[in-house]
């Protein structure tokens, strides 16, 4: 769900690289595996190309979010299309008929049974929709584009509040750079652009750390033990 995106040939395609090492004790059990993943198709959260949709747990989470979710992640009665992320595709559903709200019960079922606890889950869905209000954050350009102001909308303090700060510290960090001379430190602002771009960034910044939590949290869950005892084993790659 988190790494996993329609295309145009394929509904359910792998969007990064993956190595799987399945291990096995000298009896030939299996013991255990674990999972090296590499290059998550970041520009996919940006700019979903046309025919293809961003990835699967974006639609899974707003069709199957409750109405105390929606009501503590601000969601209220979006829909996709109220998604800049998940709208400019004009893409929304899947054609191998597989149902979204389907398809996220089962993400859940897994990550409960692996050892996500609860909090945890409801914490990734958090940043899930943190992800997609950013991308509908807007900035105004302020002195001929040498600065800008994030605007303080809807969206924007929502990102905030998902996030655990303040609108202010977001803005800041969105708008400005900071740079070190001495023992002083210096704050320059950022164009329009450079604030697009640093927004862009804290995107792909969010998901991609989200991603990598919950693929250590799986392979924590199917770790090799007799490995860890120091006993050999044989691994297929």
């Amino acid at each position: 769900s988190f790494g996993n995106a329609r295309t145009i040939r394929n509904d359910n395609s792998s969007r990064f690289g993956k190595y799987i090492d399945i291990r096995f004790t000298p009896s030939g059990k299996l013991s255990g595996a674990s999972i090296e993943t590499y290059l998550l198709e970041k520009v996919r959260l940006i700019h979903p190309s046309a025919g293809e949709r961003n990835y699967h747990v974006f639609y899974q989470f707003l069709a199957s979010a409750t109405q105390t979710e929606r009501r503590q992640f601000f969601l209220g009665n979006k829909e996709l299309q109220d998604f800049k992320l998940l709208s400019q595709s004009s893409t929304y559903d899947r054609r191998d008929g597989v149902s979204d709200s389907d398809n996220h019960q089962e993400m859940l079922d897994a990550m409960i049974t692996i050892g996500f606890t609860p909090d945890t889950i409801q914490s990734l869905m958090r940043l899930v929709v943190a992800v997609l209000f950013a991308g509908n954050m807007t900035f105004t350009a302020v002195h001929n584009d040498d600065s800008c102001t994030l605007d303080e909308t809807d969206a924007s303090l929502a990102t905030a509040s998902l996030l655990g700060v303040s609108f202010q510290d977001l803005a800041s960090a969105l708008t400005t750079r900071a740079i070190l001379a001495g023992n002083e430190t210096l704050h320059k602002p950022l164009s329009y652009e450079q604030s697009t771009k640093a927004l862009e960034a804290l995107i792909k910044a969010v998901y991609g750390a989200s991603f990598d939590f919950v693929v250590e949290r799986v392979n924590a869950s199917i770790v090799d033990e007799s490995a860890a005892s120091g006993q050999p084993a044989a691994s297929i790659g």
